[in-house]
């Protein structure tokens, strides 16, 4: 099972799949919040990584869609993204976001909260 990476800006989706797959993840990427849901319901991937600014269906109602839906709701989901807002942070882990990190971040720290969530769901 890949990890999922949901981002607009192709340049991000790359650096943190490369730092994925140099780390022994498989990965796929999806540039928008409709082909985010898509591709979480065919693959069911380990974890989401996803912004909150997604064309189409933003960043909270990709959480919202998969958590409300049987089947893609027991996915983890993080949330990597420039909105520094607590009021962005709390909705989203409101909403069922394992975690929040803000862009940019160490990438040692985003390896290491991946690494914790994907432990918890064994």
């Amino acid at each position: 099972m890949p990890i999922l990476i949901a981002d607009s800006d192709a340049v991000v989706r790359r650096f943190v799949g490369a730092l994925l797959a140099n780390n022994g993840y498989r990965v796929h990427e999806a540039a928008d919040g409709d082909a985010a849901l898509r591709a979480a319901a065919e693959l069911r991937p380990r974890l989401v990584l996803l912004d909150v600014v997604l064309p189409g269906k933003d960043g909270f109602e990709v959480i919202n869609v998969l958590k409300s839906d049987p089947v893609t709701r027991d996915l983890p989901l993080m949330v990597l993204s420039v909105r520094d807002r607590e009021e962005d942070v709390v909705k989203a882990l409101g909403l069922g976001a394992e975690d929040y990190m803000i862009k940019p971040f160490s990438t040692r720290e985003l390896l290491a909260r991946i690494r914790k969530i994907l432990n918890r769901g064994r």
